[in-house]
């Protein structure tokens, strides 16, 4: 890294990068997720006829006027349309055609009365209420006329759509098919599914960096996982430019001995920068190879998410004829947040008003599923106080409630979206005074709750903070019943209603006395649903 640029600056020249990308024409199923390379309109008007939105009888409204109760209206029924008959009928005054649920409307009829306001008396039928005209009937082209857009140049095609290309009988569609070659590397890293000898990790980046180029609209190619073997690498390389409208790789970007992937980028001449003045991700480079755009991302999993949506998810999405819209919403600062004083997307999770922040370090393959939004932090802060106001970007979901402490809470229910967080019941009381959580379950008095062992003497697990004496302490009960099952302890501790939830059989040995305290939104709930477990 020969000079860090700031983040702007990076932007700024990625602003200008192009990706090309090919025109293809596709089903409307295949589609589903690319980007439409034209405009689309509809060849005819939906609903192509005027149909009954309900079963009944179709009539003049003016004929029923004044129907009631006690003054029923008198028609003549003149026939019967089904849906999907092509079966033309035509009404005068003082008639009816009895018609189901999407059935072509008959000429001169204007309504539908529905059937559970008429009664029959051989071909004749009584109206009991009258209809205003168009009740309970969709006109002909009302939806979606003939030449309207359906579907703009540039849009990603979802399933309304492809629903709607369908209505309109369009069976294919013409898309922007931009491939993207991504490469790992590292000797380390091995793909899921085969044994894990000691010093070496699983390959995470190849899998979350598909899964977000296809969300952009664009189709992933996996160049598998690349050793730090000079010509290995550069041969990945050459295979995914000639194959691949640009290129995305992680790790081997830093200026480390065992680093090659700049070197090669730069000894071929097509290194715009490397190093950009952001934590995480300070390696992230982008240079051109035979001629495609090649993003050198870091290889820690956060680091590597958090720079591609930073930096390189609207390079894409610009290419394909679109912009990214990012989600934001300010908050307020759960906890005190410490930095290193240089600009930082620091990962976070958001409930209700309250940013907690993420402090696994870029490492941690967590921090990919905990976090939901980032923080940005500016150069020069190194403190960021407790209940400070900071707007987040966003990109998953905003929780409604905290609960933390023992895993009780795993067994309540609430209305809304509830963030678990799996920390020792005293931290958790903390937080709870600081309002931070708005549950907390901890050993105490306001319950009891009976457990009993499962499996075989031997080596035994219990849940950790339970005060149950055993050999092995896992998190929660769901880590418990898995190690449980799956053998890697012979015996468990386990609460009597995970033990119901799971189908585990146990035999009772005593009881635990738990508490809780909820805000006041909360108690009344959860202190119901306590009842109906210890029942």
């Amino acid at each position: 890294m020969r000079r860090l640029i700031e983040a702007e600056e990076a932007k700024r020249i990625l602003s200008q990068v192009r990706i090309d990308y090919d025109v293809v024409e596709l089903s409307i199923l295949d589609a589903v997720g690319k980007v439409s390379a034209e405009n689309v309109f509809s060849p005819i008007n939906l609903p192509p006829f005027s149909r009954s939105l309900r079963d009944g009888y179709a009539v003049m409204s003016d004929d029923v006027f004044n129907a009631t109760e006690l003054t029923p209206v008198k028609l003549e029924v003149v026939g019967r349309i089904n849906a999907g008959e092509d079966k033309r009928l035509r009404i005068e005054h003082g008639k009816a055609v009895e018609v189901a649920t999407g059935a072509v409307m008959p000429e001169n009829a204007d309504s539908v009365v529905m059937v559970e306001n008429t009664f029959q008396e051989g071909n004749v039928i009584f109206v009991k209420k009258a209809v205003s005209p168009k009740e309970n009937v969709m006109l002909e082209g009302a939806d979606v006329q003939q030449g309207e857009l359906l579907l703009r140049e540039g849009e990603i095609i979802d399933g309304i759509k492809a629903g709607l290309l369908a209505g309109a009988g369009i069976g294919a569609v013409r898309v922007k098919n931009m491939r993207i070659g991504i490469i790992s590397t590292g000797d380390e890293l091995v793909e899921p599914g085969k044994p894990l000898s000691p010093g070496k990790i699983y390959n995470v980046n190849s899998y979350t960096l598909y899964s977000e180029v296809k969300s952009l609209g664009a189709e992933p190619v996996l160049f598998g996982i690349v050793g730090d073997s000079r010509d290995e690498l550069e041969n990945s390389l050459i295979a995914a430019a000639e194959r691949c409208h640009a290129i995305i790789t992680s790790g081997s970007t830093s200026a480390g001995k065992g680093d090659l992937l700049y070197r090669i980028a730069e000894n071929r001449g097509g290194m715009v920068f490397h190093g950009v003045r952001v934590k995480p991700g300070k390696p992230f480079f982008y240079a051109e190879f035979e001629g495609k755009p090649l993003f050198g991302l870091p290889g820690f999993p956060t680091s590597c998410l958090t720079i591609f949506r930073e930096f390189v998810a609207e390079v894409m999405a610009r290419n394909l004829g679109y912009r990214l819209k990012p989600k934001t919403m300010r908050g307020f600062v759960a906890r005190r947040i410490y930095s290193e004083g240089r600009r930082e997307l620091l990962p976070v999770f958001v409930a209700g008003n309250r940013i907690f922040p993420v402090e696994k370090g870029s490492g941690a393959i967590t921090s990919l599923s905990e976090a939901t939004a980032y923080l940005e932090i500016e150069e020069g802060e190194e403190i960021i106080e407790k209940g400070s106001e900071r707007e987040v970007k966003l990109f998953g979901e905003v929780y409604d409630y905290v609960f933390g402490g023992l895993d009780v809470m795993d067994l309540i229910e609430v209305e809304g979206r509830v963030k678990r967080a799996y920390v020792k019941p005293e931290l958790a009381a903390l937080e709870f005074t600081r309002k931070n959580f708005d549950a907390v379950f901890f050993r105490g008095d306001d319950f009891s709750v009976e457990y009993g062992f499962a499996g075989r003497d031997g080596k035994v697990g219990a849940v950790a903070g339970y005060g149950i004496d055993a050999d092995f302490m896992a998190k929660n009960h769901e880590q418990l019943i898995n190690l449980l099952k799956t053998g890697i302890v012979d015996g468990a501790y386990i609460l009597k209603p995970f033990a119901d939830k799971h189908g585990v059989e146990i035999e009772i040995v005593g009881e635990v006395s738990l508490g809780f305290r909820a805000i006041e939104k909360l108690e009344g709930t959860i202190r119901r649903q306590i009842d109906l477990l210890t029942k």
